[in-house]
């Protein structure tokens, strides 16, 4: 068989698995695309928090499971620990993650980048609030770094500047009420402690502190 012959059949094919491709893509951008438009909606949201409060009925005030847990640093102070805490949530998150840490940094970010990611990619919203000083940045405390990656990614980042608090909170059901920044200072060297809850009334008033800062 001539040698143009056999090029014009690889090109051919290599066009083909190309434009199959491509159009696979793009096809599933498109039910991202839908995916995340049907969880921003309110009755997809409210849905989900129906649900949250259904589960809570059943596993925490029949079975008497506790609804608040001591969290810290090291897991033999606490029952766990607080990062330890923290991915739990992330892996459970289904519509929003709030994280609210005055310093962030590129180490920690990499520890949770990877389950807050898959978060986003599934349509979920992620809002990050850190102080934002430039002298933050300069100093090293924080990483411009991380805020670039999650606008990147879809996130959004708001800096709040006499931001002090550090809380984390999915799906408006269960929030972390710590001490320590998304640092190496607060999560490996410090000694920091905090409550995990999914008690209702202290999640909602939980979030509605948070939405204070717009």
């Amino acid at each position: 068989m001539p040698g143009w012959i056999v090029a014009g059949v690889i090109f051919f094919l290599f066009f083909v698995v190309l434009s199959l491709y491509y159009f696979e893509r793009r096809d599933n951008r498109e039910l991202w695309k839908s995916l995340k438009e049907i969880k921003g909606t309110d009755k997809y949201k409210l849905k989900k928090r129906a649900e949250a409060l259904e589960l809570y009925v059943t596993q925490f005030l029949n079975k008497k499971n506790p609804d608040t847990v001591f969290a810290a640093t090291f897991e033999k102070v606490g029952k766990d620990s607080i990062e330890n805490s923290l991915h739990a949530m992330i892996n459970r998150a289904e519509m929003e993650i709030i994280l609210v840490s005055p310093w962030i940094k590129g180490r920690i970010w990499e520890r949770i980048r990877g389950g807050v990611l898959k978060f986003v990619k599934n349509g979920g919203e992620l809002k990050v609030f850190i102080k934002g000083d430039k002298g933050d940045f300069s100093s090293g405390r924080s990483d411009y770094s991380v805020v670039r990656a999650i606008r990147r990614y879809g996130g959004v980042v708001k800096f709040v500047p006499r931001l002090h608090a550090k809380v984390y909170v999915v799906d408006r059901r269960e929030a972390l009420i710590c001490s320590a920044n998304l640092s190496r200072s607060g999560m490996d060297y410090s000694f920091e402690a905090g409550v995990w809850t999914c008690n209702p009334e202290i999640v909602k008033e939980v979030g509605e502190f948070v939405d204070r800062f717009g």
